[in-house]
């Protein structure tokens, strides 16, 4: 999620992470404050609302040492590059970093073909690096990603959907074919 949503920011005498999410993503909402949790046992994980937005946010020294990729500037005018022990824990775990990309920067949506409609996954990026870390965890899993612009990878044979609906629990399609919009509004 930092990946995408995520924002690491100077405090006073510590760092805060921000994920930014909007708020009907409440199991997504729920699920980044458990990570937290795991990470800072028994501190607490804030939820600050700013419109439709939830920020959820800790406070903890160790943010940039468990996300090196923080830095000055926007994620795509830097380079974002994983650490070996961060590859090692995405090849463990690629669905988890999938889902977490596709939650933050990406959607589940209906894709019309010759009159035909097609469910496809799309993760858009502005950040080449996180796009091709995007694509090489679809290959730990034997996906077949295409880039459908500069700024989008697209899932659309119907093996791959399978296959990410099936390990991300997509279960009602009708829900699930949401757009995300992200703080700004756009998808």
């Amino acid at each position: 999620m930092y990946l995408g949503d995520g924002y690491i920011g100077r405090a006073r005498r510590t760092y805060r992470l921000q994920v930014s999410l909007h708020e009907r993503q409440e199991h997504v909402i729920a699920r980044v404050a458990q990570a937290i949790n795991v990470h800072r046992p028994g501190r607490p994980v804030g939820f600050r609302r700013r419109g439709p937005v939830t920020i959820v946010n800790a406070h903890a020294n160790s943010w940039p040492v468990l996300f090196p990729q923080h830095g000055a500037g926007r994620k795509h005018q830097r380079p974002i590059v994983l650490e070996p022990w961060q590859q090692a824990i995405v090849e463990q775990h690629p669905v988890e970093f999938l889902q977490g990309c596709v939650e933050s920067d990406g959607c589940r949506h209906r894709r019309i073909v010759a009159g035909r409609n097609y469910p496809a996954y799309a993760f858009t990026n502005h950040s080449p690096d996180i796009l091709r870390l995007f694509v090489w965890a679809c290959g730990l899993l034997g996906l077949r990603p295409r880039r459908a612009n500069r700024v989008t990878v697209s899932l659309a044979r119907r093996a791959d959907v399978a296959t990410l609906d099936r390990l991300f629990g997509v279960t009602d399609i009708r829900v699930q074919s949401a757009v995300h919009h992200g703080p700004s509004g756009r998808p």
